[in-house]
């Protein structure tokens, strides 16, 4: 491996352990623990070699926020690929929505501006939310072969249904109650997804 090859890999290490580091400290103490200078005293770096990663905390939450988003879209092509019914599609995708949502909630919050994970970038809204390719639009469609241009308002709903829910879960409920809210987001998905037939 070559000089370039050593320091790009280096480079790409180093990002990495940033966004992996403010995700640790957001998870113990909230988004707003988390900063620049503190990151660096934890990876014992100075903080100006990370203002070359990140020129500011919005740019790393737009990293974190972008992470979420491409996972969840990696999870959603899976299900696609795995079941062949656009229903029980929906239902894991709504399943996979929740589970991702408890198991990284430090993630979650930033994706969505909660509990203090406020980044500006709308960006990743636009091309998370874009028909073209989209797996989830793709199911919705098939469930509501004929209805046209409905299919997308009727993804714009699922959106608002799934991520709402649990956006309104996760700031208005204590931790525990979430093994309750479970039953009642997946009553209502399998509603929704029954709407639609």
């Amino acid at each position: 491996m070559g000089i370039v090859e050593r320091r790009e890999r280096l480079k790409i290490q180093v990002r990495s352990d940033i966004i992996k580091t403010a995700k640790d400290i957001a998870r113990e103490d909230g988004w707003t623990a988390v900063s620049i200078r503190k990151i660096a005293e934890v990876i014992e770096y100075s903080p100006p070699i990370l203002y070359e990663y990140f020129e500011s905390k919005d740019k790393l939450l737009e990293a974190v926020r972008i992470e979420g988003f491409d996972y969840l879209q990696g999870e959603f092509i899976k299900i696609k690929g795995h079941f062949s019914n656009a229903e029980k599609q929906l239902v894991e995708v709504a399943q996979c929505i929740w589970n991702f949502a408890v198991e990284n909630p430090e993630v979650f919050q930033v994706m969505f501006n909660i509990e203090g994970a406020f980044c500006d970038s709308k960006k990743v809204y636009s091309q998370t939310m874009n028909i073209k390719g989209n797996p989830v639009w793709e199911m919705i469609s098939r469930v509501r072969p004929k209805a046209g241009e409905l299919v997308t308002k009727t993804y714009y709903e699922w959106w608002c249904m799934t991520y709402g829910f649990i956006s309104i879960t996760m700031t208005t409920q204590p931790r525990y109650a979430l093994a309750q809210a479970e039953s009642v987001y997946m009553d209502s998905v399998r509603r929704f997804i029954k709407s639609l037939l």
